[in-house]
């Protein structure tokens, strides 16, 4: 029914079961992942959705009056989730009288993860490259193990060598060959061209 907050902090505070609160967000989680790569881009935006698991975050560290904190759940859901938490969102959750030491696994796990994606781009830019260097030699340079497909290859012209559209000798005629090697005038290109 879309009312997600109301069904954790009955987990939380009326049952007091962390275990089936975290289960709840996984789930949530994982059908939203499906539901995301199931429909296209502009019908789901993540962006305007927060993260149900920092919503539990929120309800560990910031209850509802009449109920306290609860920082073992709440370390224990930034050590498993953390990655999936916006980290200025969690930040603030986070109460100044808590131990920096005590989310030393949090700040270590969110490093990772950024360095892990760093290189994860630094690997797919290095990639592209590679692959736009072999696309340029292949055109630039007449690499190529078909000879259609390069640029540099070469027509011989002799004497004998006729139009294969008009049938009139190329002699010193500007001139058009196409991927088959068939050599005519450039008129006749482009009269063939506009035909068609």
């Amino acid at each position: 029914m879309g009312q997600h907050r109301q069904a954790l902090e009955i987990y939380v505070f009326k049952l007091e079961d962390y275990a089936k609160a975290e289960e709840y967000c996984n789930h949530f989680h994982k059908t939203e992942d499906v539901t995301a790569e199931a429909a296209p881009l502009s019908v789901v935006d993540s962006g305007d959705k927060p993260s149900i698991h920092l919503t539990l975050l929120s309800l560990y560290l910031t209850p509802p009056h009449g109920y306290e904190r609860r920082y073992g759940p709440a370390l224990e859901i930034l050590a498993k989730h953390g990655s999936r938490l916006p980290p200025s969102s969690a930040l603030e959750l986070i109460p100044e009288s808590l131990p920096v030491k005590e989310l030393d696994f949090y700040f270590k796990g969110r490093m990772r993860a950024a360095t892990s994606a760093l290189n994860e781009s630094r690997i797919v830019a290095s990639l592209q490259k590679a692959q736009k260097f072999k696309t340029e030699a292949q055109l630039m340079v007449g690499e190529g193990t078909d000879g259609k497909s390069c640029r540099m290859r070469h027509v011989t012209i002799t004497e004998e060598r006729i139009c294969g559209i008009c049938h009139k000798r190329i002699g010193g005629s500007v001139i058009n060959v196409f991927p088959d090697n068939t050599v005519v005038h450039l008129g006749c290109a482009n009269r063939a061209s506009a035909a068609s």
